[in-house]
């Protein structure tokens, strides 16, 4: 198991606002300046994003005068959140409670495998969902060994279908009345073709969105029921590439545009979350939803774009961050007590960050909302 520190009866670091959660400002300028420029072409704008995040990234925080001396390292304040759930969930189940459950998509590999490894050692019942069998059960495995918590287990989900994605919802309520912690985090990126789901969209936008907007909306009903309970979801930097969503794209090949799709779907990501983080404060203020970009990572997302391959394989390798570091800011908004109560905001290195100004629009998310509802077959005017 892992090593984590004593746990006190105070916490390592509890800030009281959101203002002190803030951060990043001067990154946050350049990648919205680039959003927005007119003058870099806009299929080098995500290239240049990217640039931009090695860049600043590698630049020591005490330059950039964003660091606080005052405040614990973050893997520090993460180990503390990791032990105190652990002695909670066992002082729970001692006490004839429940124990926590967690549902994560992708975590057979990357990012996903080393959020569901933490929130694990946490002592939640953690539930994986991926199309990768195989590597899933064996991620399983791994899981239970290094963290000596039996209660993990894989179940089947291609987010590309809808079909597996109703499956998988029922196959978790068959297994748990109450999700404590619902983790999006699947997906695809840059499919230099078009590349049709079960039912005919793109599937950059129908797996990164469509997918995880309708297990969202299957699985809320027992998100519901949590005393308290927080949603995850997996964006990326590259929302900053476009403004609009191009829905022409999600469904025909003949103006599917590879890099503004995979943008756009991404885009959908972060307006859902504050779509959905303003509906549930009016009737659930229990529930918080927050998204985040985990940064550049050696991973094989870059895999079906020959450009960002040799990029990030060849130019930049030793500047992208490992999957472990990658998944840091989806396990401190899963499991840290510094982020009790915040809502709606997009995250990238445990700090709240400038969102695209596209994503605010109440009447894009509202269109956002009205497609996907009909995308996946439910009443289009169903919040």
């Amino acid at each position: 198991m892992t090593k984590s520190p004593a746990v006190t009866s105070q916490a390592v670091y509890a800030p009281a606002t959101v203002g002190t959660q803030r951060g990043g400002l001067l990154f946050d300028r350049v990648v919205v300046s680039l959003s927005t420029s007119r003058y870099i072409p806009h299929r080098l704008v995500e290239a240049s994003i990217l640039l931009a995040e090695v860049f600043f990234l590698n630049i020591p925080e005490w330059i950039l005068r964003e660091k606080n001396p005052n405040i614990p390292p973050v893997e520090k304040r993460i180990a503390h959140s990791i032990a105190t759930s652990r002695i909670a969930i066992t002082e729970a189940l001692a006490n004839g409670g429940r124990r926590k459950v967690a549902v994560l998509t992708g975590g057979a590999g990357g990012l996903g495998y080393m959020a569901a490894m933490a929130i694990a050692d946490a002592g939640y019942h953690v539930i994986i969902g991926d199309r990768a069998t195989e590597i899933g059960i064996r991620a399983v495995e791994e899981i239970k060994q290094k963290t000596c918590n039996v209660d993990v287990e894989f179940i089947f989900l291609d987010l590309g279908s809808f079909k597996a994605v109703r499956f998988f919802a029922e196959e978790v309520a068959r297994r748990t009345p109450v999700i404590d912690l619902l983790i999006n985090n699947a997906g695809v990126m840059d499919l230099p073709k078009f590349r049709p789901t079960a039912e005919g969209h793109d599937s950059q936008f129908g797996i990164n969105h469509l997918g995880h907007f309708y297990l969202t909306h299957l699985l809320l009903p027992l998100v519901k029921e949590a005393p308290k309970a927080r949603i995850v979801m997996t964006a990326s930097s590259a929302h900053y590439g476009t403004s609009r969503i191009n829905y022409a794209g999600i469904t025909s090949s003949k103006v599917y545009d590879r890099i503004n799709n995979y943008c756009g779907s991404k885009l959908a990501t972060v307006m859902y979350a504050r779509h959905l983080a303003k509906t549930l404060s009016k009737t659930h203020p229990n529930i918080t939803v927050n998204c985040l970009h985990p940064g550049a990572c050696n991973t094989n997302l870059f895999s079906h774009s020959w450009f960002l391959y040799i990029l990030t394989k060849i130019v930049l390798q030793f500047f992208l961050r490992s999957p472990a570091r990658g998944a840091r800011t989806i396990t401190y908004l899963g499991l840290s007590e510094e982020v009790e109560g915040i809502t709606g905001e997009y995250w990238f290195d445990e700090r709240i960050r400038q969102r695209n100004p596209a994503s605010d629009g109440v009447s894009q998310q509202q269109e956002l909302i009205r497609y996907s509802n009909k995308a996946v077959g439910l009443p289009s005017d169903l919040h």
